[in-house]
Formats: structure tokens, C-alpha cells, sequence
């Protein structure tokens, strides 16, 4: 199918909705609007869950809170419009207010923080009875309104479907997407997560909140216990879980079955409806954790697969050959100038001392191997770096600046890139996207276009030319290790982080790297640490080594004098120098 046919099926379908009224009675028009207003529903909350990760049980507050927003200022004689406007501004604050204690917590002890948001709005709406009117519920002005309600509703749904086409492609959308994958690497790639978390349950907390207001409006009447029911609640989750979360269509197509389902049950078993959805839930995550639209049957079929198709960014044409300069700007090299300092750095975990009282400094140029045995502190030094620990007690100086108590991301954007001993790429995003993330929201801060334009000629210079549009968890580790390096030179660091990329390579391959970590230095003035247990590769660049044994430094010196230190060659090199010689 082209590219072109699902764009002419939406507008297709969106007239044929929009055409519901004019053609169907209200009984019809009603069950539409409903499901309009469920899709709704389900594809904002899916902005959370399926685009950032984080299972968000409570988006049905937002709903009922801008219903009663709405509600109320109706009853006062507020005019329309400004009414619908304080369904989304309350829907929103109160996704803004919870979001400070709410993002403090991950996983399943998200999920189960704001399970507990419905039943508290419940029992707030019940209590105020001033505001809301209590158990007895708010009854507006009895008028005709499906109607406009519902073009209303269908004008939503298609702003609903254009945000969800928005994130998918935008610096926003990815910074979202990398936090799904890894949190802690889209931090450390730039990312700063707090305000894309908020403003992201905010976003779908506007889009419930007026939801939860133009169903205010068509029904004439709420009260606590339909604005906030925690089974009405799960129904748009059990939708989008149903026909794919994190796909561009699954929310619209879980919620057209499911409603098709709850219209069932309603007219023959209504006491069984809520079994009926519980049931669903849990056969969603039994045999379809993918929802129905990932379905081997429909990614297959030669008609229906581009519904299961995962949205990637693509770019015409590779990038570049592999001999292509990177878009690099040279930093000039002072030898005297100070890059990274550690002064009495310490980290310990419980009584675990991982990093003991290190004091050293890098010089701006240099191409440092950092050495010692397993456990002797060398990744926890690089976490402390990088900003992902900080130190217990002394400082860390970057060009000067303590960046003890900087973020992550902070720590980033000025010029920090690393690589991970186990590497860490974000796995559903491909080669280019991974690159691409690294070069939009670390130092170098270049546009999304940009960065997907010029991903290739990163990825030919580390040989993954042939693989840009290749999702990152169908590589091989040392492929993974290579795009890594790609996305830490990405974003143009000032100093660059390297962990055991050489191990598990070929004599060929350990060369080749080897060139590349001397033509990063020589070309583009960047200052490099080496994590390295392949020590014939690191003494083909290295221009000193530090070496660290149980957290402590025992060593720092030029490379043929660190060779000679006892302690060193006892506790590390005893082998590697014998070879050397």
C-alpha cells in the first residue's frame, strides 16, 4: 500500500463520521459520539504510556475533573467557550500539580500511585458538597446539544490523531520515545526528563479535561460516581492495550472493538460487563501484549500491514561513504588547559566503597587509559563523570566548573558524550534515530532534520552505513558498541567516555578502532578516557594511564612508566607487559 493510502482512508473515514448525523438517528449518533469521545480518551492517554512509557491508571480524573470545571462555571452563568476553556486549564493543573510527586516514582509503583487518583477525586467530589453539589450531582440546563457536541467531539478527535502524528516525528515525540527505552541513557544523552514528563501528562491532561467537558455538556448531568469510576476508567486503557499501544492507529482501533463489545454487554449482559472487561485486560496481556494490530496475521498481510508499521524517521539515501569527514567542528588544543579534574571524589554504596578519595586530572588533548581490575571503581568513576552518581564527599570539575550536583543532562550539554560497558542503545529506535537523539539534545543541539540528515555519515564512520533505518535491537553486540560510539561523537563532545568498546573485537577490528580513537583526538581536538582490559589495544594510543585498584588510584604516569610500576604490574599489567616487551 502507499504511502499516500492511509492518509486518503482517514479522510475518508473522517467524512463518513461527520456524516453520521445527517444520515443515522440520535440513537446512532449518540453510541458515535461516545466512542469519539473514548478515543479521545484512549489516544491521549497512550501519549504517556505508548510514546513515554509510564503506565498512567489515573488519566480518567483529568476527565472528570474538567467535566465538573465545566459544569460548575456553566451553572454560574459563565458563557460557553470560557467554560470549555476551564475544562482543559483545571485538567491541566491538576496533571501539572501531581506530576511533582507522581514522576518521583517508576514501574508498577507509578501504575499503582495513580490507580489511586480516580477513587480520591471520587471522594473530594463527594465531600465538597459548596462546589460540587456532592453525591447529588450537578444537572446543567436542559438543552439539545448532541449535535454540536458532536462535531465538537469529532473536530477533537482529529486534533487528537494530528498531536499523535506530531509526536511521532518531532525533537518532543523522541526525546519521549528515548526516555521509553532507557531513562537514565536519554539523560545522559541531554535529555532533561522532568519537563517532558510533565509536560506530556499535562498535554494529555488538556485533551481529557476538554473530553470530560463536552460529555459534561451532552449529558445534562454529573455526578462523583460517573466522573469518576474506576471501572468506566480502565475501558480507553483496555482500547488502546487492545489494538496497539504505541501505534499511530492501535488507540482508534482497540476502541472501535471495545465499544463495539460494551454496546453488547449493555443491551445483554450488563452485569457481566465489568467481568467482561477485566476479562479482555487480562487476554490482552496473556496472548496480544502487543495489542491486536502487532498481530503476526496483520503484519503479513499484504493490505492491512501498514496498520502494524511503527513509525520511524527516514531519509533518502545513506549520509555519506564511510571515508566522509564528520560534521565536527575542530576544537582547538591547548595542552595546559584542564578538561576534567577530580579532586578526594568518593562514592560508596552502603559500605561499599566503589571510588576512594580520587584526585586526578586530564588535560585537554590527551588520550587517557583508565585501567584497573573488575570492581576496582573504573565505570562508577565514569557514573560520577557523567553525572548519573554524585560524589559522597570531594569535587568534579569540568574546564573548571564543579558539576558535583549537576544533572545528567546538565552535565551533557557541556560536552560530556560516553559509551557503556554493556551497551545501552535505545533498542526500538533505529541506527539513525539513535544517532540522531545524540546530536539533537546533547552539545551540539542541531535541529531533528539535521540530525536525521547527517546520522549517515556518523554511522558510515563507525561501519553502520548499510544499517541507518535497522532498529537497534536486531544489531549485534559489537554493532551496538559501534553505534554508541556514533552517538557519543554525535553530539560533539569535548570529552569523550570511552567503556571496554575494543572487547569481543577481531585483531582487524581492535585496529580499526584504535584509528578511530587517534583521529578522533588528532582531527577533532577531543579529549578521550578509555576504559580498556585489551591492553595491546590501549598501548597503541595512549598517552598515559591511570590505574585504579579497590576505588583508589595506585597509578598515574606516562605508558612505559606505568609498565614498570610493581604495584601496578601485580595488581593488573603482569601479563600484558611481559607481552608488550
Amino acid at each position: 500500500m502507499s504511502r499516500a493510502a492511509p492518509l486518503a482512508i482517514s479522510v475518508a473515514a473522517a467524512l463518513l463520521v461527520a456524516s453520521v448525523p445527517a444520515f443515522a438517528g440520535s440513537y446512532i449518533s449518540a453510541i458515535v459520539f461516545a466512542m469519539m469521545i473514548s478515543f479521545v480518551m484512549a489516544q491521549s492517554w497512550d501519549w504517556v504510556n505508548g510514546q513515554m512509557g509510564y503506565l498512567n491508571l489515573g488519566h480518567y480524573a483529568f476527565y472528570g475533573i474538567g467535566a465538573y470545571a465545566f459544569a460548575i462555571l456553566l451553572t454560574r452563568g459563565v458563557p460557553l467557550v470560557p467554560c470549555f476553556a476551564a475544562g482543559i486549564f483545571f485538567g491541566a493543573l491538576a496533571a501539572l500539580i501531581v506530576s511533582f510527586p507522581l514522576f518521583r516514582l517508576k514501574g508498577d509503583y507509578f501504575a499503582f500511585a495513580t490507580l489511586a487518583v480516580v477513587p480520591l477525586c471520587e471522594l473530594l467530589a463527594n465531600n465538597f458538597d459548596g462546589l460540587t453539589r456532592g453525591s447529588d450531582g450537578i444537572t446543567l440546563p436542559p438543552n439539545y446539544v448532541l449535535i454540536p457536541a458532536f462535531y465538537m467531539v469529532l473536530t477533537l478527535a482529529i486534533l487528537t490523531l494530528c498531536v499523535t502524528l506530531w509526536l511521532m516525528r518531532s525533537r518532543f515525540g523522541y526525546a519521549l520515545r528515548a526516555i521509553r527505552n532507557d531513562e537514565q541513557v536519554a539523560e545522559v544523552a541531554g535529555i532533561r526528563l522532568f519537563p517532558f514528563k510533565a509536560a506530556t501528562l499535562v498535554l494529555s491532561a488538556s485533551f481529557a479535561g476538554l473530553a470530560g467537558a463536552i460529555q459534561a455538556w451532552q449529558f445534562s448531568y454529573i455526578a462523583p460516581n460517573t466522573m469518576f469510576n474506576l471501572g468506566v476508567a480502565l475501558v480507553p486503557i483496555a482500547g488502546a492495550l487492545l489494538g496497539g499501544s504505541g501505534l499511530l492507529l492501535g488507540p482508534l482501533v482497540g476502541m472501535v472493538l471495545f465499544a463495539s463489545i460494551e454496546q453488547a454487554l449493555l443491551t445483554k449482559m450488563t452485569h457481566l460487563r465489568d467481568a467482561v472487561i477485566g476479562l479482555v485486560i487480562v487476554l490482552i496481556g496473556r496472548f496480544l501484549p502487543g495489542g491486536i494490530l502487532r498481530a503476526k496475521w496483520i503484519a503479513n498481510h499484504p493490505v492491512l500491514s501498514w496498520l502494524s508499521r511503527e513509525s520511524h524517521f527516514e531519509v533518502k539515501g545513506e549520509g555519506g561513504p564511510a571515508g566522509e569527514r564528520l560534521p565536527l567542528s575542530p576544537q582547538p588544543v591547548n595542552a595546559e588547559k584542564v578538561v576534567l579534574a577530580c579532586e578526594g571524589a568518593t562514592m560508596a554504596f552502603g559500605g561499599n566503597v566503589a571510588v576512594n578519595n580520587v584526585s586526578l586530572t586530564i588535560r585537554q588533548g590527551e588520550i587517557v587509559g583508565l585501567v584497573g581490575p573488575n570492581g576496582s571503581g573504573k565505570t562508577t568513576l565514569f557514573n560520577l563523570v557523567s553525572g548519573i552518581y554524585r560524589p559522597k564527599t570531594g569535587r568534579i570539575l569540568i574546564d573548571g566548573k564543579d558539576i558535583s550536583q549537576f544533572r545528567a543532562d546538565e552535565i551533557s550539554h557541556l560536552g560530556i558524550g560516553r559509551t557503556y560497558q554493556i551497551p545501552r542503545p535505545f533498542l526500538e529506535l533505529t541506527v539513525r534515530e539513535n544517532i540522531a537523539i545524540g546530536r539533537t539534545f546533547g552539545a551540539s543541539k542541531v535541529s531533528l532534520e539535521e540530525a536525521m540528515r547527517t546520522a549517515g555519515v556518523f554511522a558510515a564512520y563507525v561501519g553502520l552505513g548499510g544499517l541507518l533505518d535497522r532498529k537497534a535491537e536486531l544489531l549485534s553486540l559489537q554493532q551496538k558498541k559501534a553505534l554508541e560510539l556514533a552517538r557519543a561523537l554525535a553530539a560533539e563532545p569535548k570529552l569523550l567516555l570511552v567503556d571496554e568498546v575494543a572487547s569481543g573485537l577481531s585483531t582487524v577490528e581492535i585496529a580499526t578502532f584504535v584509528k578511530h580513537i587517534r583521529d578522533i583526538r588528532d582531527h577533532y581536538g577531543i579529549t578521550i578516557i578509555w576504559v580498556e582490559h585489551i591492553f595491546s589495544a590501549l598501548q597503541q594510543v595512549v598517552d598515559r594511564l591511570i590505574v585504579l585498584d579497590s576505588g583508589a588510584v595506585i597509578a598515574d604516569a606516562p605508558l612505559h612508566e606505568a609498565m614498570r610500576n610493581e604495584k601496578v604490574l601485580s595488581t593488573y599489567l603482569g601479563h600484558a607487559s611481559a607481552e608488550a616487551k
